[in-house]
C-alpha cells in the first residue's frame, strides 16, 4: 500500500517514553495479530539501541521520502525515520512529526504512547507541561479539553495540570466555566453524536460548599454558571459534592461528569476503567487519543499490565474519524 494524502486507513502512533510501557504494549499487541495499519514514529537507531522486545520485521519509511513512493508493509512494523539527537528529544520530535503529517491528511489520527513529562521538561523543553497543552498550542486552540473516555461514559475536568490554590481563581470568571463547558459540549455533538448529553457537575470544595458554610465558591461562581446553562436547554446538575459524583445510579442517568480539577476527576475514573480509559483531546483539527495511564516502568513484562487502553484508544479513532466523516459528508 502506498502511503498517500488522504489515507483512510493508518493511525500515526508517536513513540513516547521509549522506557515506558507504551511502546511494549504496543509491540506485543502486534505479534498477537490485534493491532495493525498504523505507523510508528521514532528515529530506528535509538528504537534498535533502546526497545528489547524481539522484532522480526521492520519496514522503515525515511521522513524526506513520504511524499515520493513509499510503501507500508502489512506484515511489518513500519517506522518513520527522522534525525534526532537523544532518546529525549526522540520523543518531543515523534509528536511534532506524527502532527504535522497528520494535519497534512497522511494518517486519520495520531495514537500517543505515555510518556515522561519530567524527562521531557528536564532535558528537552522546560516550558512542556502535557500532550494536551502540546497540541493546543501548535493549533493555537484555548479550546481544547481532557475528555476520559470509558464505555461511552465521559470524565472532564475543566482544569488540568495547575496548581489547587489556582483552581479557585479560574472559577471566579465565569466565562471561564460557560465557554469549557460548551465547547465541551460541541465536542460530544460533533465527535460522539451525542446531540442532548445528560451532565453532571461537581463542586470545588467539600461537600459542594455546604451551601456557603465551608466556602462561597459553589453560592457565587458555580451555581450562576449552570442556571445560565439550563435556560439554554442544556441538561446539567449541580454543582454535586465530588465525593458523591460517582455511584450506579449516577452512572445510569449521566453521559457527562464534569469535575472542577485533575485528580477528582481522574481518581474515580481510573478505579471504573482499570486500565482500559482513553485520553481525547477535544477541539483539534486533527484525532488525539492516548491510554489514561503512565509510562509505568514497573510493569513491564507484569501479569498486571494491559493493553485495553491501546486498543481503545485506536477504536476511539476510528469512531470519530468515522463521525467526522459523517459531518463533513453532511456539511457539503
Amino acid at each position: 500500500m502506498t502511503i498517500k494524502k488522504l489515507n483512510k486507513n493508518l493511525i500515526a502512533i508517536t513513540i513516547g517514553d521509549i522506557d515506558g510501557i507504551g511502546i511494549n504494549l504496543l509491540l506485543s499487541e502486534v505479534r498477537k495479530k490485534n493491532i495493525r495499519n498504523f505507523i510508528l514514529f521514532t528515529n530506528i537507531k535509538i528504537f534498535k539501541e533502546n526497545v528489547k522486545y524481539p522484532i522480526n520485521k521492520i519496514n522503515i519509511i525515511d521522513i524526506n521520502n513520504i511524499n515520493k513512493k513509499t510503501h507500508y508493509e502489512n506484515e511489518k512494523i513500519n517506522i518513520i525515520n527522522y534525525e534526532t539527537t537523544n532518546k529525549y528529544t526522540n520523543t518531543l520530535d515523534s509528536l511534532k512529526l506524527a502532527y504535522k503529517l497528520t494535519k497534512e491528511k497522511y494518517f486519520k489520527g495520531i495514537l500517543t504512547l505515555p510518556l515522561n513529562k519530567n524527562k521531557i521538561n528536564l532535558y528537552v523543553d522546560k516550558n512542556f507541561v502535557d500532550q494536551t497543552s502540546f497540541f493546543s498550542k501548535l493549533e493555537n486552540s484555548n479550546k481544547s479539553n481532557m475528555f476520559f473516555v470509558y464505555e461511552n461514559k465521559f470524565f472532564i475536568p475543566l482544569t488540568i495540570h495547575i496548581e489547587l490554590k489556582k483552581v479557585h481563581k479560574f472559577f471566579k470568571n465565569k466565562q471561564n466555566s460557560i465557554k469549557k463547558i460548551l465547547s465541551i459540549i460541541d465536542t460530544l455533538k460533533n465527535d460522539f453524536k451525542i446531540k442532548n448529553p445528560k451532565i453532571i457537575m461537581s463542586g470545588i470544595n467539600p461537600h459542594a460548599g455546604e451551601n456557603g458554610i465551608i466556602s462561597q465558591d459553589e453560592n457565587k461562581n458555580l451555581k450562576p454558571v449552570i442556571q445560565y446553562l439550563r435556560k439554554m436547554k442544556i441538561d446539567i446538575t449541580g454543582p454535586i459534592s465530588g465525593d458523591g459524583m460517582i455511584n450506579n445510579y449516577n452512572l445510569k442517568k449521566y453521559d457527562v461528569f464534569i469535575f472542577t480539577f485533575h485528580d477528582q476527576a481522574l481518581i474515580p475514573f481510573k478505579l471504573i476503567s482499570n486500565y482500559g480509559g482513553v485520553n481525547f483531546t477535544s477541539q483539534l483539527n486533527i484525532i488525539r487519543t492516548s491510554p489514561s495511564h503512565g509510562t509505568a516502568e514497573n510493569l513491564i513484562g507484569s501479569i498486571h499490565a494491559s493493553s485495553k487502553g491501546l486498543i481503545n484508544s485506536i477504536k476511539l479513532i476510528n469512531k470519530i474519524s468515522k463521525n467526522r466523516n459523517w459531518l463533513n459528508l453532511k456539511n457539503l
